[in-house]
């Protein structure tokens, strides 16, 4: 009898690399990490790409051993914003209402996720709000489809390395935080404090600009509270970066330059066991911070499937 599936999977996929973690939800531990380059060729539509992971998952040995998966989308085109629903209607009728009034799309342009924050200022449920265009949500679901992968469910990149940051620094839940995700041309940052999200700020290069001009901006953005809508950026005590561009060596500092306190990188691997991994430490050191995102999808997929 064929084995039954039992790993969840959190799948990044950037323009040059994509990231996978699969987590074990019963056993609550990693069970492996990879990380592959994007071949010229899986570039030249969403199912070349999904064909492409398809053989990469069988190179992996887990093409049969995914119970689920969860994709994540950029939260450079995505709104987010922390909000009090009306109570009087249903989540995604009142979600839609105040993704009307944001832009004014009509609501089949956009993909909308509600997701519970507890309750708000007035006392009422609060949602984190993510709007995103739905032609990126279709792409991702026909790459996941080519690639055979059981997709249940759509992320942001942002929001899912967030979750990696409070699920492996418990310690600094009662301080302002900014985690900050870099790659590629642009870089986010998720203000945080008491687990509770505080705003996202964007930060998007054009042209020609050189990585470090990426991070002078981003630590210009940091100073000036880009995003904040809660406190002051002066309350800052601390800068938690991953993404591509974390272990580019003199990113950190260039993006640190001017604060209090050094920008650590955000190991993702720090606080969640992982047992294949021991002796690899030193391997894993680099990677742990571009994984953040796949990592917090994992996770966030697990919580509807341990048993």
């Amino acid at each position: 009898m064929a084995k039954k599936p039992q790993l969840v999977v959190g799948l990044e996929l950037g323009d040059d690399t994509c990231k996978l973690v699969a987590y074990h939800p019963e056993f609550r531990q990693i069970e492996f990490v990879g990380l592959t380059w994007v071949e010229p060729a899986w570039r030249e539509s969403p199912a070349a790409l999904g064909k492409g992971l398809a053989s990469w998952l069988v190179e992996l040995k887990l093409d049969k051993g995914i119970k689920s998966a969860s994709i994540c989308l950029s939260g450079v085109s995505s709104m987010l914003a922390l909000t009090e629903l009306d109570p009087a209607l249903s989540v995604e009728d009142a979600a839609r209402f105040e993704v009307a009034t944001w832009h004014g799309r009509s609501e089949d342009e956009c993909w909308i996720n509600a997701i519970p924050q507890g309750l708000g200022p007035m006392g009422q449920p609060a949602f984190l709000i993510a709007s995103h265009p739905r032609a990126a949500v279709e792409r991702v679901k026909s790459v996941a489809e080519q690639a055979g992968l059981p997709l249940v469910d759509v992320g942001i990149d942002i929001v899912a390395a967030a979750n990696a940051f409070e699920m492996n620094y418990p310690a600094w839940s009662d301080r302002l935080v900014a985690v900050v995700q870099a790659t590629g041309r642009s870089l986010q940052i998720w203000w945080t404090k008491d687990r509770q999200f505080l705003g996202h700020g964007i930060v998007v290069l054009s042209g020609s600009e050189a990585p470090d001009q990426l991070a002078l901006a981003g630590g210009k953005a940091l100073r000036m509270g880009q995003g904040l809508t809660k406190g002051s950026a002066d309350q800052l005590d601390g800068v938690f970066l991953c993404g591509d561009l974390a272990a580019e060596a003199g990113f950190a500092p260039r993006l640190g330059n001017g604060m209090k306190f050094e920008v650590r990188l955000l190991d993702a691997f720090s606080g969640i066991s992982f047992p294949s991994a021991q002796g690899m430490l030193g391997q894993l050191a680099e990677t742990a911070p571009k994984c953040a995102a796949a990592l917090g999808l994992a996770l966030a997929l697990s919580e509807g499937d341990r048993s």
